[in-house]
This record gives C-alpha cells, structure tokens and sequence, in this order.
C-alpha cells in the first residue's frame, strides 16, 4: 500500500544563506529515505521577519512544500517523527487497512521516541501517573 503524503516545512534562522542550505539540506536528506518517494517539491522565496523567536530580532524563514508517497504507514510514522514537518496530511489512499503487526510497529516507533526525549532531557513521561482513586 502506497500513502501519499502533503507535508510543509519551514526554516527559520537569523542569516538568509543559512535558511536556505538548512532546508535544501533537509528536504535532500528526506529524499534519500528508502521507501520515500518526492513527487513534488516547491520553496517559496526567502522571506525577512521581524521576531521570529524569543531572542532573535530579525530573521529569514522559508518554506518547502513536498508531495510524497511512501510505502506503508510504519514509515509514514518514522518519516514524521525523523523530518519534523510543520504541517503534514494524509491525501490518499481514502482508507488505510494494516495488521495487528503493522500497527503494534507504528505505535512502537511513537513510544521509542518519546523515550529518547525522554532520556535526553527533552520532556515526556517515564513514569506512570497516580490513580484516581
């Protein structure tokens, strides 16, 4: 089963050279995924803004909207969860079927990342929370 995907990603960072070859980069790293295929793929012009971040005055950003396929949902899972898109919508297929299997895979890939937050000090949860009882 091929999903196809929509995703948009935005880069933001004070130098106009740095958006640039940070998205490029990125959207040419995703592009080598196995089982990722890019269709289509437009950025848009380098914009200035002003207060982009807390810290940060002035600063460029750049979007990239990509149309993807990949080959089933687990990687649709590790995609997202590895490239960080803003913005990302399943267009097709209508319906998606997957085994027991495939979606105890996909919901594992959800858990083991948010251990390695976790463990890196990022957030998330290691321990259970109280019962209300």
């Amino acid at each position: 089963m091929t999903i196809k995907l929509w995703m948009v990603f935005e880069a933001v960072a004070p130098n106009k050279q740095g958006v640039e070859n940070s998205l490029q980069d990125h959207i040419e790293m995703l592009s080598g995924d196995d089982g990722v295929q890019i269709k289509e793929k437009t950025f848009d012009e380098i914009s200035e803004m002003e207060n982009p971040h807390p810290g940060l005055e002035k600063g460029f950003s750049q979007v990239c909207e990509i149309r993807t396929e990949i080959d089933d949902f687990s990687k649709v899972i590790q995609t997202v969860i590895n490239y960080g898109p803003t913005y990302v919508q399943i267009e097709g297929p209508d319906e998606i079927n997957m085994d027991l299997k495939d979606a105890q895979e996909s919901l594992q890939q959800v858990v083991d990342t948010m251990h390695q937050y976790a463990n890196s000090g990022a957030g998330g949860m290691l321990i259970s929370r109280a019962s209300d009882e």
